[in-house]
């Protein structure tokens, strides 16, 4: 996981919009960790909740990441080797 944030400084500018990214999708997170404490039905399961809330924000995240990723160097036509 560090070895990605390592390789996202060295690509400049769009680092910057990975790393705001990233820090949304936390603080979605984290938003959605406290607001189930506020809710009287979730109490029983805390510990679940809390983790599929997590898991959930990480999936998002990671869907949002491949995404973005896919798009910084689009492969329109490909080339075939040979021909």
């Amino acid at each position: 996981f560090g070895a990605f944030f390592l390789s996202a400084i060295s690509m400049g500018a769009k680092s910057d919009q990975i790393f705001y990214g990233t820090l949304i999708f936390f603080f979605l997170g984290g938003l959605a960790h406290m607001l189930s404490y506020c809710s009287a039905t979730l109490s029983k399961d805390r510990g679940l909740t809390n983790l599929l809330i997590w898991t959930s924000a990480f999936c998002c995240w990671l869907l949002w990441l491949i995404t973005y990723m896919m798009q910084m160097n689009p492969l329109i036509a490909p080339i075939i080797a040979g021909e």
